[in-house]
């Protein structure tokens, strides 16, 4: 089938940080959309999707041979356990998850550690946490985009291990790298900014970053 996969726009997001010749971990692949049109497409030469569930991986076993997908390997595991050094992984996309849960997943692999790799990451929820694990690890955002997906806005970043954890101020983890010029953005902010209100009213010690933010983004 010639036909290429018609991803979301978050999915877009996150094909667009993976780099050119990538051999690729989709790790939480769901039905491997993701993997098959970035082969689909010629942008990677490999991909393997993984994922905690075995029902996703024949879903996706069978979309490989429907779309015609053959350099790709469906391993079962929790985060990235089932990879090993001979798969010689370059780029890594842990996408559709909680913040809270990537970072675990990164925190539990020392593959994430090579300083060669590109994490692409897109949580669904609590980016704040994994800003905030990333930089007092040693990780680097390179790249922070927003997108808006049927109706909701997310944010994605790529990032590399660097073994340095610079110094961010309290409002970094909500802010990251983004352009607040851009629009897209600026909307995830405001919905970070409400996340932000809410919460404050069982934790006033967070309505100083509220009001930091309130002049950045003004």
């Amino acid at each position: 089938m010639d036909k290429l996969i018609n991803l979301d726009e978050r999915l877009k997001m996150c094909a667009s940080l993976v780099r050119e010749s990538a051999r690729l971990v989709d790790v939480g692949c769901d039905h491997a959309y993701l993997s098959i049109s970035l082969l689909k497409s010629g942008k990677i030469s490999y991909a393997i999707a993984s994922d905690i569930n075995e029902m996703p991986l024949k879903s996706g076993e069978n979309n490989a041979v429907k779309y015609g997908v053959d350099n790709i390997a469906f391993r079962l595991g929790s985060g990235l356990e089932a990879i090993k050094p001979e798969d010689r992984i370059t780029d890594i996309v842990i996408a559709g998850m909680g913040g809270e849960i990537i970072s675990g997943i990164i925190d539990e692999s020392p593959l994430t550690r090579d300083k060669n790799i590109n994490l692409v990451l897109q949580p669904m929820s609590k980016s704040e946490e994994l800003i905030s694990y990333l930089y007092k690890n040693g990780f680097e955002i390179i790249k922070q985009k927003c997108v808006v997906s049927k109706g909701k806005c997310y944010t994605v970043m790529s990032a590399c291990y660097t073994g340095s954890s610079p110094e961010t101020d309290d409002t970094f983890p909500y802010i990251g790298k983004l352009d607040l010029e851009n629009e897209t953005n600026l909307r995830f902010m405001k919905t970070q900014l409400r996340h932000l209100e809410n919460k404050s009213k069982g934790d006033s010690s967070l309505l100083n970053i509220i009001e930091k933010i309130e002049q950045v983004i003004k």
